[in-house]
This record gives C-alpha cells, sequence and structure tokens, in this order.
C-alpha cells in the first residue's frame, strides 16, 4: 500500500469522495474549474485545493502524476 492509499484511509467518507474525484478529474486532464495553482520555483508542479486537502501533481504534456495528497500544515510545500 502505497502513501496516497494510507491518506486516503484515514479520511472521512465525505473527504474521500471529494479526494477521489478531484484525482479523477486530474487525471483525466479536466482541471477547469478546480482551484489550480501552478507552484512557484517548479516548471510543471501544480496543485489542487480542496478545503485543507491539497493534491500535488507535476503535469508533462499529457501525462500526469500526482506527487502527495496532505491535508495543509507548514510542511505540505517543503519537498517539491
Amino acid at each position: 500500500m502505497d502513501k496516497t492509499q494510507k491518506f486516503l484511509l484515514r479520511l472521512n467518507r465525505k473527504e474521500q469522495k471529494e479526494t477521489i474525484n478531484l484525482l479523477n478529474l486530474i487525471l483525466t486532464g479536466n482541471i477547469t474549474g478546480l482551484d489550480v495553482k501552478k507552484l512557484s520555483g517548479f516548471k510543471d508542479v501544480y496543485r489542487v485545493r480542496s478545503g485543507k486537502i491539497r493534491i500535488i501533481f507535476r503535469r508533462l504534456d499529457s501525462d500526469v502524476s500526482v506527487l502527495e495528497i496532505s491535508r495543509r500544515n507548514e510542511k505540505t510545500y517543503r519537498d517539491f
């Protein structure tokens, strides 16, 4: 089980559904209407915000990879 799956299991049902829906939208490339922001200092790394949940992903052309899903805290954006 990877880090993303462990994080999803710790969320309550409502947060799980919202996060999984966001992941599906990100992976299909349908990010219009989402709170997406490009992270400064990176050419291809973005974050999506939903309440206190942050999904950080890398987008190279049509290839999307999720780097991290976490709750917002002081360490959220450090390792990128």
